[in-house]
């Protein structure tokens, strides 16, 4: 049991560290693909907010802003991963309070977070 809760923790960990690397990289890059680039785009106060539907075509094409969008969705979704794990984790450890309790923390996070990225 004891070891399974130390791989649970390092799970968790695991995916907080990279999560945050990977935002933060993302992040750096588009701000510096931003630093030289040529032509005006809008920024973050001309743009509605983050959706996936809306990300896709500019990633596509490169565009730094989208860069830096797909930043900061990777950095909201982190934490998410990090609930989504845990509530696995304690539904392998039949731990069914905090199993519950995590998938309704996940409920909450998914309710306030669709409607703003579809």
């Amino acid at each position: 049991m004891r070891n399974r809760k130390e791989k649970t923790l390092s799970y968790v960990s695991n995916i907080l560290l990279i999560g945050s690397f990977c935002a933060a990289g993302l992040l750096v890059l588009g701000l510096g693909m931003s630093l030289f680039q040529t032509q005006p785009q809008d920024g973050p106060a001309g743009s509605p907010g983050i959706s996936l539907s809306r990300l896709t075509e500019p990633l596509l094409r490169g565009e730094p802003t989208a860069i830096i969008n797909l930043g900061i969705l990777v950095m909201m979704l982190t934490p998410f991963l990090r609930v989504v794990v845990a509530a696995f984790s304690f539904l392998m450890e039949k731990d069914s309070t905090y199993a519950a309790v995590a998938f309704g923390v996940m409920l909450i996070l998914l309710a306030t977070m669709l409607p703003n990225l579809l």
